[in-house]
């Protein structure tokens, strides 16, 4: 038997998923249910006004009836127009909730399951001694980055002319899911705004409803959708390397260098992470990759370092 082990990500799935089948999903079945109930009331205040209008000869009670239902329909109906856009506003927020949880779970399960499958086949690699090398004797061996994930957070995907590294699914859907939610309250909010409101939506006006509904969340998303792009590129066809916004070409590319660091955490504790950069002919670094997944970020080294046509130097990352 398979011993459960705390550290398995199925397992801390378990508590959102709790809270939402025996907390939230009663809550909003129960504030649903109150809104159909005062829906149906609304309606039936509206078809008792109408068919009140229609009486030729209305008795005193019937003119009070008429004078009450007058004022408090209308007002009714609107107060459940717009308390609909707010379930609207709500639903889709959990919508995208609900997508963020499970593009990043399932991202997270899919990377582990494909790094622990047994189809994986075992390669032979061997590491270039750097000690014997000029460059490499006087290369320095401390972190280009001062900082770095202790999860997947690079990878590397092959394109048309070769490769590219970018950010991993998993900050993507981060990305993507504070731009949807900002987007979901800032169009429904306009959509609001043009069915109740009988003023013009001035540019003043238009900006004020984007900043007080999601605007703040979609220009996060941006930030975050445009930060999580493409780090570098490795064309094969122009024969040159993308990063950090230089221009490298492959004949000055001499070697690859991997290396692990500690991240101080704010409080107690830390992690490992990794960095693999490029050294150019003249001793020069750039960092290429850098997270804190061990087996995934050698296998990229490997890649790159075949693709380059270059050694890997390595000085303790087993």
């Amino acid at each position: 038997m398979e011993k459960i082990s705390l550290n398995n990500s199925w397992f801390f799935a378990i508590i959102p998923i709790g809270i939402f089948i025996f907390v939230a999903f009663p809550q909003f079945q129960n504030m649903y249910e109150s809104f159909h109930k005062r829906e149906i009331e609304v309606q039936q205040s509206v078809r008792k006004l109408d068919s009140l209008q229609q009486l030729t000869n209305p008795t005193r009670k019937d003119l009070n009836d008429i004078k009450r239902l007058e004022i408090t329909a209308p007002l009714h109906k609107l107060s459940i127009s717009k308390q609909r856009y707010t379930y609207y506003k709500t639903g889709g927020m959990l919508a995208v909730l609900a997508f963020m949880f499970i593009s990043m779970f399932g991202s997270s399960y899919w990377a582990k399951r494909k790094k622990n499958s047994p189809t994986n086949k075992q390669i032979e690699f061997s590491f270039g001694d750097f000690t014997t090398d000029a460059i490499g004797q006087n290369i320095s061996w401390s972190a280009v980055k001062g900082s770095g994930s202790n999860f997947l957070s690079e990878r590397l995907r092959k394109t048309a002319f070769g490769y590219k590294i970018t950010s991993s699914s998993y900050l993507k859907f981060v990305a993507w899911s504070f731009l949807l939610m900002g987007l979901n309250y800032v169009v429904w909010s306009y959509i609001e705004f043009f069915e109740f409101s009988k003023e013009p939506l001035t540019f003043m006006h238009g900006g004020k409803l984007f900043f007080i509904s999601g605007g703040p969340f979609v220009l996060i998303g941006v930030f975050l959708l445009f930060s999580f792009g493409a780090k570098a590129f490795l064309n094969s066809q122009k024969r040159k390397v993308l990063v950090d916004g230089e221009i490298i070409p492959f004949q000055q590319v001499y070697a690859l260098q991997v290396l692990s660091k500690f991240i101080q955490g704010n409080k107690s504790g830390g992690y490992y992470c990794y960095e693999v950069n490029l050294v150019t002919q003249n001793g020069e670094r750039y960092n290429l990759l850098n997270h804190g997944d061990k087996e995934y970020l050698l296998s990229d080294m490997v890649k790159i370092s075949r693709f380059l046509k270059v050694p890997v130097w390595n000085n303790g990352v087993a």
